[in-house]
């Protein structure tokens, strides 16, 4: 049986990009790691670290569970892992856990944004769309300067 380390961010997205990999009439054993939203530092001013970790595994809980229930009928099997820390490092540790393990990065690209990398040596891709909002919104700014 093949193993997957798929890491995901979004239920939709996820699904979509999964749909095509998993059609496969072979069973697969997928490891879904969740990547939680970031919260920002401030907020530790209203919650603990201990009620952040289980709001995030919570929503990791919620969204791996949601993509599972879509595949689970085809005689895949899926474990819910949440990635806390450097994705890179999370990758080992499960590539040691589940040896030969195919890693898939299923998570959305956010605009203006780059991703974390998943394996080591990963190149960042560049974000294109935010580069071309610069250039846009700049070329706006000329013409309606020159105006």
């Amino acid at each position: 049986m093949e193993t997957l380390i798929i890491y995901v961010n979004e239920t939709e997205y996820a699904r979509n990009q999964l749909a095509a990999m998993l059609s496969v009439r072979q069973p697969t054993q997928c490891v879904l790691v969740g990547c939680p939203p970031k919260l920002n530092r401030h907020i530790s001013k209203w919650i603990s670290g201990a009620a952040r970790k289980k709001w995030q595994t919570q929503w990791v809980d919620t969204v791996c569970g949601e993509i599972s229930t879509a595949f689970v009928q085809e005689g895949h099997q899926f474990l819910i892992r949440a990635a806390f820390g450097p994705l890179v490092n999370v990758t080992k540790q499960l590539q040691g856990e589940f040896f030969g393990a195919r890693v898939l990065d299923a998570r959305r690209p956010k605009l203006a944004q780059t991703r974390e990398p998943v394996i080591e040596g990963q190149q960042v891709q560049p974000d294109l769309a935010s580069r071309a909002m610069g250039v846009a919104a700049t070329t706006t700014i000329l013409v309606l300067a020159v105006d």
